[in-house]
């Protein structure tokens, strides 16, 4: 998710999904009567008997009536009431129009207030996406090639020959791999993504992770049939960087919900929504963890607690439906809190 502004005095938003994830995080934060401005084509009748319809482009303001991920198409369709818009002669006020947003697209949010969840809804996906700052290492045991790619672009940082030579390979080897780790360091990514074909990334990672290198990200390993231009393609074409975010988030809820049930073992969590509005109320919640599911079907609720939270400095997580561990956090009402200290 491309972040473009967050205006909380006047309750604006204006983000650019780079994926399908992130249209599905926005469908969890359009909510009916939201102002959504984006761009959209639209079939014109013809003014004369005989003449083709035109299909032109449109700059429309929607007031959202309902909102609906479909993952299979790929977009966020968005359906509502034409408020605003150009070119005007071709804009019909109060008729009904949908808006289809594909990765890509700039949307505008205007809602009546922005929930701090929301926001940090957003920044997550920012934070999360593959797109953030992900350098692959494209490697065989000839040659690696460094870049930070994202669905839209590929930014080429280093490429560094392995000077393969008959018996002495093995010492090189070595060499070869020191060098690439160093550009990688030198690069400060904040995740790496080994790929190629062959064993050569699974070796890399090995002689990575034998290091052990303090604060040095986490190699995740993916499978290319060819480095240089076409094996960078391969990754963005066949959905790898997408496989590889999702495989992140779920990771990090993991530990969330982990970290969770560690503390209820010590006594120092709370479950249920009556519990946990108490502790807020004591100033004792740390973290606030919320099912999804639970926001989505008790959404006036959720946030009052959510709401609450934010005032008393807690920090709050939503754990994904598509987190298979969501249901524990379902099992136990829907929210679940972390606390500072024992509630009596």
């Amino acid at each position: 998710m491309k972040i473009l502004k967050i205006d909380r005095k006047l309750n604006e938003l204006a983000v650019v999904p780079e994926s399908l994830d992130d249209l599905w995080h926005l469908e969890k934060i359009i909510e009916k009567g939201d102002v959504v401005s984006g761009s959209t084509d639209r079939k014109i009748k013809p003014k004369k008997e005989g003449e083709k319809a035109e299909r032109i482009k449109l700059f429309v303001e929607l007031q959202v009536e309902d909102v609906q991920f479909q993952e299979f198409s790929e977009n966020l369709r968005i359906g509502g009431v034409m408020i605003g818009g150009k070119p005007e002669e071709f804009i019909e006020l109060n008729s009904h129009q949908s808006l289809e947003v594909k990765a890509g697209d700039r949307v505008k949010i205007t809602k009546k207030a922005i929930k701090a969840w929301q926001v940090e809804r957003l920044r997550k996906a920012e934070k999360e996406s593959a797109t953030a700052k992900l350098l692959v290492v494209l490697m065989d045991d000839e040659r690696a090639e460094l870049a930070f790619v994202n669905q839209f672009s590929i930014s080429k940082k280093a490429s560094i020959k392995s000077d393969k030579r008959g018996k002495q390979y093995a010492e090189q080897k070595s060499d070869y791999f020191d060098e690439v780790l160093k550009k990688a360091q030198a690069l400060e990514p904040k995740k790496i993504l080994v790929a190629g074909p062959g064993f050569v990334k699974e070796n890399f990672k090995k002689f990575v992770d034998d290091k052990k290198i303090k604060n040095f990200p986490k190699i995740f390993i993916e499978g290319t049939n060819s480095i240089g231009e076409t094996g960078f393609r391969e990754l963005v074409s066949q959905g790898k960087l997408g496989a590889l975010e999702k495989e992140i988030q779920l990771s990090q809820e993991s530990k969330i919900i982990e970290e969770f049930l560690a503390a209820l073992a010590k006594g120092k969590a709370e479950y249920g929504r009556e519990q946990i509005n108490k502790a807020l109320e004591a100033g004792a919640v740390e973290k606030l963890i919320v099912a999804e599911t639970y926001l989505m079907q008790h959404r006036k609720e959720a946030e009052e607690t959510m709401d609450a939270a934010e005032g008393s400095g807690s920090e709050t997580y939503i754990i994904s439906s598509k987190n298979p561990q969501e249901k524990v956090v379902n099992g136990m009402g829907g929210i679940v809190a972390v606390l500072r200290y024992k509630m009596e």
